[in-house]
């Protein structure tokens, strides 16, 4: 019974000196989802958007945020399942239902920096002093602020 307590109380302060985070997201090691998304830009999490909005940004890979990321029909359907079978309104984590809340499944979010809760966390006056303090070369430049964005940590500042 004492070595139980005693675990009890050491995982207690362990977890006290954990940071707080706003979002975590499982981070993304499916090989075939780097490839054909992490080439480009970082790999999204699949509990950002819902399925309708995944469906629509991944529909058309010929132009996908005006660039060409055609892709096998082969590779084109496991990256779309992918994500739709992870989406936030499929998913019932912390992070997924924060994604979720204020999507209008009607007119859902076509990309994620359109999305209610990123629109929340980033002012554009927070946006403009990033771009010229961190250089930040866009909004979906993830990772300028957040260090550990590609393993799924958004820290809550």
């Amino acid at each position: 019974m004492l070595k139980i307590s005693t675990l009890a109380a050491a995982l207690s302060v362990f977890a006290l000196t954990l940071p707080a985070h706003a979002e975590s997201f499982t981070p993304i090691k499916d090989p075939k989802i780097i490839a054909a998304c992490g080439e480009c830009h970082m790999t999204y999490f699949p509990q950002m958007l819902p399925q309708a909005s995944w469906s629509k940004i991944l529909s058309d890979p010929s132009n996908h945020f005006g660039e060409d990321a055609t892709l096998t029909p082969a590779t084109q359907d496991y990256v779309l399942n992918y994500y739709l079978n992870d989406a936030a309104d499929v998913q019932s984590t912390r992070a997924a239902k924060k994604w979720m809340t204020g999507v209008d499944l009607k007119n859902p979010p076509l990309s994620i920096s359109t999305a209610p809760r990123f629109v929340q966390k980033h002012s554009e006056r927070e946006f403009t002093s990033m771009w010229n303090r961190k250089n930040v070369k866009s909004k979906s430049d993830c990772a300028a602020c957040h260090k550990d964005a590609q393993r799924g940590i958004f820290e809550d500042d």
